[in-house]
């Protein structure tokens, strides 16, 4: 009896085969992790190339731009989106949902720094109001705005957000809502007109 359990001991066959059955989990999930998070990292980038691209776009009006959807600020939300493919842009909530907030912030000598205009509903999907926030982001942790004149130092702020959703949503059930925000200077320096309904 002694032999035969000897021999049973240094059999070695099924081994790799016992060895693949514990490491192919761990493998697996360490492809779909750095599938996902290049993935992650790719939406980030995208996010803020629609954004500093929007920005620009806004800057270089130098006729001023127009609001809504149908507006000139809708075809530069139309423009964010098809920067973001082949990540799903069209959804009014949850994965897929592109929002952008666009301001004009101008330093003023008497008032200071205003907010011109702003626009919240020109993508399909409603952004979160900037409001007072677009002066913060302006003026700290860097003074986009230090000289005042007339009508002063202007800047265009864009706050775009995207709500993205894992490829592989059975691993990673939840959603993430990512935000990039540009600063642009306007071409002239002047402040950029916007009409109806911008606020």
């Amino acid at each position: 009896m002694l032999p035969g359990l000897c021999r049973f001991l240094k059999n070695a066959r099924g081994v790799a085969t016992l060895e693949f059955v514990f490491v192919l989990p761990l493998m697996t999930a360490l492809l779909f992790g750095i599938y996902e998070l290049g993935q992650f990292v790719r939406v980030n980038m995208q996010l803020a190339n629609a954004a500093t691209s929007m920005a620009d776009l806004i800057s270089q009006q130098t006729n001023g731009v127009t609001s809504g959807t149908t507006g000139v600020l809708g075809n530069f939300c139309q423009a964010g989106k098809l920067m973001m493919t082949p990540f799903p842009t069209g959804a009014a909530t949850g994965a897929g949902n592109f929002s952008v907030a666009m301001a004009s912030v101008t330093n003023y000598t008497s008032s200071g720094v205003t907010v011109d205009w702003e626009s919240d509903h020109s993508c399909t999907a409603a952004a979160t109001t900037l409001g007072n926030t677009a002066q913060t982001l302006a003026t700290t942790p860097t003074n986009l705005l230090p000289n005042a004149g007339a009508p002063g130092d202007s800047v265009i702020i864009v706050k775009a957000t995207y709500q993205y959703s894992s490829v592989i949503q059975y691993l990673i059930p939840s959603s993430f809502t990512l935000t990039q925000t540009a600063f642009a200077r306007p071409r002239n320096n002047l402040s950029i007109a916007c009409t109806a309904p911008c606020s």
